[in-house]
């Protein structure tokens, strides 16, 4: 498919359910990736209080704001498509006279 025979404003659409899903893939792996510094031997070892792991709450807030910025994408690209099948609707019916 064509992107460019998408028009403007779905195709910014699209990019923005796009944008959203990276942000939450990017929040996962960074979480994934900062796992040690919240459930490693060594922090289990250690006063849980004193080193608060920032890396991964800023990975669980990213995480989120993909979920919010990809629903609030997919829930304005769902509307257009209802906007244009209605459209194409209304143009495929014949009056009988």
């Amino acid at each position: 498919m064509n992107l460019k025979s998408v028009p403007p404003r779905v195709r910014g659409y699209m990019y923005i359910a796009w944008t959203g899903m990276a942000l939450g893939a990017l929040g996962v792996l960074g979480f994934v990736l900062s796992f040690w510094q919240v459930g490693s031997v060594a922090v289990a070892e250690a006063d849980l209080a004193a080193a608060t792991p920032w890396f991964a709450y800023i990975s669980i807030f990213v995480w989120l704001l993909g979920l919010g910025v990809a629903w609030y994408g997919r829930r304005k690209l769902d509307a257009a498509v209802r906007e244009r099948k209605r459209e194409l609707a209304d143009a495929a019916r014949v009056e009988l006279d």
